[in-house]
């Protein structure tokens, strides 16, 4: 060991690296655009969260962001032309690029609501009684819904016989996003009485001066949204204001208040990942339901770990369409699994870049991983049932040779 060259030791390499010495120093530390954004405009701010104990007893600050209503009734927003529930495209995509989010009206039937709503009640009271029910500052969240009703399969999917508007939805997100896009999580938020309102962020965290999003929100009403039961608090327009300052390296200035969403039951809204908006406040006895389903690029991590939480019966019933939103389709960039997928397009069904059966190999203790092999590697070894083999086997089977020529012999 004395004789690696100095400047590979970590005590030399970190006399080297005082923080002024960093590469991409200014970007990777900079905390814009909210920097600037909690500075000039002071209403905004981080209401700390209640236990159990002291739920519902906060300091309600009035001229906060909270402290707002519906934009046909704010003062400051009544005048504009704020989306309206359509559904006509042009409208919902003239209102997207504008404001940053758009209204699908009915998206959902009321018997597709009811059967969401009942659903979501059933699951929100089974995980109390179990004790592992999540509280969130506002209520209750019910996490990785995929598991927990074939609506909701249905719903990942954005299949008419859950989602009639699916269709429509599901084009103006390709729109956005481009073809590819996956699923990051579907949640389902109850926003209860005495919760504290969520501070108001972007929820695409990255590639925070694109001109284009990274990730797509769709906050679909499962009970009516307002200023009464806490519709999502929203700064309309602030996907552009906050984009620019980035590219333009200044800091955000004085934003326009926040207003409450309005939406009907079945109201599918969706929203601009860099828009800013947060869970508003509930001041009825009633909970406020809103399913929220996270699109993004197939490039970025998604929030629900789809790889590890999916159920094995919900994997083997899914459809190419599902097992491809849950991020099962790998590209040569995401998701490969012991080199298959590379060369793959990412396409739902596309066998050279399907990984779903390495998972269920190994949820029954079944997958044979590739480990170390070498020219003295026994024939038992080279020849083991490793389930790479078997599935770029099945791959080919099918007409579809791998990629990368996986499975060949004596290559040089």
């Amino acid at each position: 060991m004395s004789n690696i060259p100095k400047e590979f030791e970590p005590s030399f390499i970190a006399e080297q690296s005082a923080s002024e010495q960093h590469m991409y120093r200014a970007e990777v530390s900079s905390k814009e655009p909210m920097a600037s954004v909690l500075k000039n405009n002071p209403e905004i701010y981080f209401v700390t969260p209640k236990g159990r104990k002291d739920w519902g007893n906060w300091a309600f600050k009035p001229g906060a962001y909270y402290d707002t209503t519906i934009g046909s009734k704010h003062d400051y927003w009544r005048d504009e032309d704020l989306p309206k529930p359509s559904k006509d495209i042009a409208r919902l995509r003239s209102d997207m690029l504008r404001w940053g989010y758009c209204k699908v009206e009915d998206g959902m039937s009321a018997e597709q609501v009811a059967t969401i709503r009942q659903r979501v009640l059933d699951q929100a009271e089974g995980e109390k009684l179990a004790g592992i029910a999540q509280r969130t500052p506002s209520g209750q969240n019910i996490n990785c819904c995929v598991n927990k009703g074939r609506c909701f399969e249905l719903f990942v999917e954005q299949h008419p016989s859950i989602a009639q508007g699916g269709p429509l939805v599901e084009q103006l997100v390709t729109e956005a996003l481009g073809p590819g896009w996956v699923c990051t999580s579907l949640i389902a938020a109850i926003s209860l009485k005495g919760g504290v309102p969520q501070a108001l962020h972007q929820d695409q965290g990255n590639a925070l001066d694109s001109r284009s999003p990274m990730t797509i929100n769709i906050l679909t009403a499962i009970t009516d949204v307002d200023e009464t039961t806490g519709g999502t608090l929203i700064i309309p327009g602030s996907h552009l204001v906050l984009s620019e300052a980035v590219r333009q390296g200044k800091p955000v200035g004085k934003l326009p208040p926040a207003i409450n969403l309005e939406a009907k039951a079945g109201t599918m809204v969706i929203t601009d990942g860099r828009l800013l908006h947060g869970t508003g406040i509930n001041h009825t006895d009633n909970p406020r339901i809103v399913m929220l389903n996270g699109m993004q690029q197939p490039w970025l991590r998604q929030q629900e770990n789809w790889m590890l939480s999916v159920r094995p019966e919900v994997l083997q019933r899914a459809s190419e369409k599902l097992l491809h939103r849950m991020g099962y389709q790998a590209t040569t960039g995401t998701q490969t699994n012991e080199g298959h997928g590379f060369g793959a397009r990412g396409l739902p069904g596309e066998a050279a870049g399907a990984t779903v059966d390495f998972r269920l190999a190994d949820d029954v203790g079944e997958y044979h991983r590739v480990g170390e092999l070498g020219p003295y590697s026994s024939e038992s070894e080279l020849n083991a049932p490793y389930t790479l083999r078997e599935v770029v086997g099945r791959a080919r089977a099918g007409g579809v040779s791998a990629p990368v020529g996986i499975g060949e012999r004596g290559l040089v």
